[in-house]
């Protein structure tokens, strides 16, 4: 086994762990994890907007 043997798994491996990163980011079922993320800058930016209102 020489070392473009090695670059060759290497290179496949990482391609799989890609393809496994997109199915698990573009997956259905997590669709609501990242909206709720994605909105949470904004809950955040609210509830202090609201606090300085009060002092």
């Amino acid at each position: 086994m020489d070392a473009n043997w090695a670059r060759s798994l290497f290179t496949v491996w990482v391609f799989i762990s890609f393809i496994l990163v997109l199915y698990i980011v573009f997956n259905r079922r997590n669709k609501k994890n990242y909206d709720d993320a994605a909105n949470s800058i904004f809950e955040n930016d609210e509830k202090e907007s609201s606090e300085k209102d009060v002092r």
